[in-house]
């Protein structure tokens, strides 16, 4: 059985390096004009050259994304990026792949990067062996399936490829926020707000919390609420998928790259979920499954309530809604901060959260979770010893590290009972 690929989203050059700290094998990040999610901050210029060294000496991958739909006038801007991946080229610095849905960017990045490996992103919602087939015929390296595929859709996928002797790798989704459209193809964004989700300015009305009511034709003006809680609907937002507990079946059934999503999310969330992705994939590879420790961690992030998605046939209403927005996020932990610094028995810790002195905190190294109690810091800024810190602007403390402490470990608070209404 082939170990598969572990691929953490990156949005940053921070996220990068917290992805492959955390255990990533790869990661995926967006081009500026190019990528389904142009609004974070982006790798191009040097950054990108910084971020395809560094990835080189840590023996890491990293995957472009192209894979908006894109329009006449986008064809400018696919020129521009094209053109600095070729000056990265005569560098010794490349990309392992690119993802694209759209054909036409995919034959013109063919004809002007024919170095590049070519991937087919989930945007061009491929959900059978005989699209993936095509897709290998005109060069096609790796295809990445629809959330909306079974495992045993799957299975039988990867049979009938062996069968036909196309060589091709598949990659799915394993974790992260669901979309209500086909692959993700969806309008909503557009209707409402006039940003286009195939371009990468999905505003995520989906996620909006609605009031919905119901007019009958002949009685204008009569509005029938249909109503969800006190609190509204969500008819319109799944819950997150999370295959952490059934990591065994996803690599049996012949993945190659398990993807988590997120190149919106926090470096908070990236640490913890690739973290506890690595330690359960592992334990898979070994026919185990994951510990207490590493469901709780997974547990501890915000999420909108945990379900697997397709994987095991259509989810149906329980899985396309979570109850409560209030009760169904996770509001045991935060993210209390970043460690920035470690000098001399001392870390300096970037606030991201209220801190109190006395707090219960939790250091989350990429090997251990370290229990801390808060019992005396200072306004990293000053020196002055204070007994709270409220996140913002860059404000950090000084504190005692723990041996075991690094630059780039993530810190979560435990948050009081009474707090989590």
């Amino acid at each position: 059985m082939n170990k598969p690929e572990l691929l953490a989203p990156a949005g940053d050059m921070e996220k990068l390096k917290t992805a492959f700290r955390y255990g990533a094998d790869a990661c995926y990040m967006g081009t500026k004009s190019m990528s389904m999610r142009v609004k974070i901050g982006n790798k191009e210029g040097d950054a990108l050259e910084e971020a395809l060294i560094l990835k080189n000496k840590l023996g890491k991958k990293i995957y472009l994304t192209m894979n908006i739909h894109a329009h006449e006038n986008k064809l400018n801007f696919l020129e521009k990026e094209l053109d600095r991946l070729t000056q990265l080229h005569k560098k010794g610095l490349d990309p392992d792949g690119i993802l694209i849905s759209d054909a036409g960017i995919f034959v013109t990045v063919q004809q002007k990067c024919p170095w590049l490996s070519l991937h087919v992103s989930t945007q061009a919602n491929i959900l059978n062996s005989s699209a993936i087939e095509f897709w290998a015929k005109q060069g096609a390296e790796r295809v990445v399936l629809g959330r909306e595929v079974s495992l045993r859709e799957l299975q039988k996928i990867r049979q009938t490829l062996n069968e036909k002797g196309v060589n091709v790798e598949i990659e799915g989704f394993v974790h992260g926020a669901m979309c209500m459209a086909y692959s993700g193809r969806c309008l909503i964004s557009n209707f409402m707000t006039g940003r286009d989700a195939n371009e990468g300015m999905c505003a995520h009305s989906c996620r909006w919390n609605y009031k919905v009511y119901l007019k009958e034709e002949q009685r204008p003006g009569e509005y029938i609420p249909i109503e969800e809680d006190q609190n509204g609907t969500s008819i319109m937002s799944a819950k997150d998928m999370s295959m952490i507990e059934h990591l065994k079946d996803v690599v049996d059934a012949g993945l190659d790259s398990l993807k988590i999503e997120g190149r919106h999310k926090t470096i908070y969330y990236l640490a913890i979920v690739t973290r506890a992705y690595r330690e359960a994939l592992d334990l898979a590879m070994e026919s185990k499954l994951p510990t207490p420790e590493i469901l709780e961690l997974i547990s501890s992030i915000d999420t909108r309530g945990y379900f697997t998605g397709f994987w095991y046939g259509k989810p149906g209403a329980k899985g396309q809604i979570y109850k409560d927005r209030r009760g169904d996020y996770n509001q045991n932990y935060c993210f209390a901060g970043v460690v920035r610094d470690v000098t001399n028995g001392k870390m300096t810790v970037e606030v991201r959260n209220r801190l109190n002195k006395g707090d219960s905190l939790s250091i989350v190294t990429p090997k251990a979770i370290i229990p801390y109690k808060l019992l005396q810091f200072s306004n990293a800024a000053n020196g002055n010893e204070i007994e709270a810190a409220s996140a913002g602007q860059g404000f950090s403390i000084i504190c005692d590290a723990p041996k075991e402490v690094e630059i780039g470990d993530i810190i979560q608070k435990k948050l009081k009972t009474e707090m989590k209404n």
